[in-house]
Protein backbone atom coordinates (compact mmCIF):
# COMPACT_ATOMS: atom_id res chain seq x y z
CA UNK A 1 0.00 0.00 0.00
CA UNK A 2 1.12 3.56 -0.70
CA UNK A 3 0.73 6.51 1.36
CA UNK A 4 0.64 10.02 0.06
CA UNK A 5 2.18 11.89 3.12
CA UNK A 6 2.62 15.94 2.81
CA UNK A 7 6.18 15.49 2.55
CA UNK A 8 5.69 12.81 -0.59
CA UNK A 9 3.27 15.45 -2.34
CA UNK A 10 5.46 18.25 -1.70
CA UNK A 11 8.27 16.40 -2.83
CA UNK A 12 6.10 15.21 -6.38
CA UNK A 13 5.20 19.07 -6.98
CA UNK A 14 8.61 20.72 -6.52
CA UNK A 15 9.88 17.70 -8.95
CA UNK A 16 7.03 18.66 -11.47
CA UNK A 17 7.53 22.80 -11.11
CA UNK A 18 11.26 22.32 -11.54
CA UNK A 19 11.45 19.69 -14.70
CA UNK A 20 7.92 21.19 -15.98
CA UNK A 21 6.44 17.34 -17.16
CA UNK A 22 6.63 14.10 -15.49
CA UNK A 23 8.42 13.29 -18.71
CA UNK A 24 11.00 15.46 -18.70
CA UNK A 25 11.53 14.76 -14.93
CA UNK A 26 11.82 10.95 -15.86
CA UNK A 27 14.23 11.11 -18.95
CA UNK A 28 16.56 12.95 -16.63
CA UNK A 29 16.33 10.15 -13.99
CA UNK A 30 17.74 7.13 -12.87
CA UNK A 31 15.78 3.92 -12.62
CA UNK A 32 16.93 2.05 -9.35
CA UNK A 33 15.62 -0.80 -7.87
CA UNK A 34 12.04 -0.05 -9.33
CA UNK A 35 11.95 3.60 -8.75
CA UNK A 36 12.95 6.56 -10.35
CA UNK A 37 16.17 8.54 -8.78
CA UNK A 38 17.03 12.37 -9.46
CA UNK A 39 20.01 13.99 -7.70
CA UNK A 40 19.11 17.48 -7.16
CA UNK A 41 22.53 19.72 -6.01
CA UNK A 42 21.98 21.57 -2.39
CA UNK A 43 21.43 24.77 -3.79
CA UNK A 44 19.16 27.39 -2.55
CA UNK A 45 17.87 27.96 -6.23
CA UNK A 46 15.54 25.28 -5.81
CA UNK A 47 11.69 25.67 -6.84
CA UNK A 48 9.20 25.84 -3.83
CA UNK A 49 5.99 24.21 -4.61
CA UNK A 50 3.80 27.00 -3.33
CA UNK A 51 5.82 29.89 -5.90
CA UNK A 52 4.59 29.08 -9.77
CA UNK A 53 7.63 30.12 -11.81
CA UNK A 54 5.95 32.66 -13.78
CA UNK A 55 4.82 34.29 -10.16
CA UNK A 56 5.09 38.24 -9.92
CA UNK A 57 7.64 39.26 -7.32
CA UNK A 58 5.97 40.51 -3.66
CA UNK A 59 5.52 43.71 -3.56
Amino acid sequence: MRVNTAQSIETANTVHLRYGSWQAAREVARFEEGKFVLHVAADSTAVQPSEPKDAAPAA
